[in-house]
């Protein structure tokens, strides 16, 4: 019977050398982010995917799958600079290159910064609570509180006075248009009913 590719690809000397090489490559730390066994896997894999390219006329199966894992070493180790600028670790506060002397820090965008919607709302609540009257003020003060009961008896108000503020403060809110920076409602506008038969 004769022996095809892939069943030579697990022929003990050839997993051998690729875990030899693989080990070889790890201790190298020439590949970060892989240990021997990925070293391994990949290089078996690419041997695996390359068999159907084997021609018997040309060379031995054990000498085609040393030309193949050392092939796919050399390609694992190569330092094309794009693989330069992947691998290379910056730290947040190390100077950047081409820059003014700035870090990564000063050119990354702040996630927490503020976008325009969030600035647009910020001037108009200032100028709602501006406008309202000093009860109002102290109940938006309480309500903005981690602790509402707390902060209502420590303000000398109880708390059924200060949900009624809240109610009035929520329709002048909506009158003052302050009703746009709210998501849309969950549920379907239109009332749910019966299909038409």
């Amino acid at each position: 019977m004769e022996q095809t590719a892939r069943d030579a690809v697990l022929a003990s000397r050839i997993l051998k050398h690729i875990h030899s090489t693989a080990k070889r490559l790890a201790r190298s730390g020439r590949i970060r982010g892989m240990d021997a066994e990925d070293i391994a896997q990949d290089l078996f894999l690419d041997l695996w995917r390359r068999c159907p390219a084997f021609d018997p006329s040309r060379a031995s199966f054990p000498t085609f799958a040393d030309r193949i894992i050392a092939h796919r070493a050399a390609s694992l180790t190569a330092q094309t600079q794009r693989a330069q600028i992947e691998r290379r670790e910056i730290r947040i506060d190390d100077p950047v290159e081409g820059a003014d002397g700035s870090t990564l820090a000063d050119i990354l965008p702040d996630p927490a910064a503020p976008d325009e919607l969030d600035h647009g709302l910020s001037l108009d609540l200032r100028r709602f609570i501006e406008s309202l009257s000093p009860a109002l003020q102290r109940c938006c003060a309480i309500l903005a509180e981690p602790n509402i009961r707390s902060a209502a008896a420590q303000a000398g108000s109880h708390r059924s006075s200060l949900y009624e503020n809240a109610r009035r403060l929520r329709r002048r809110a909506e009158q003052a248009g302050l009703r746009i920076y709210l998501a849309g409602p969950r549920q379907i506008s239109t009332p749910a009913g019966r299909c038409p038969a």
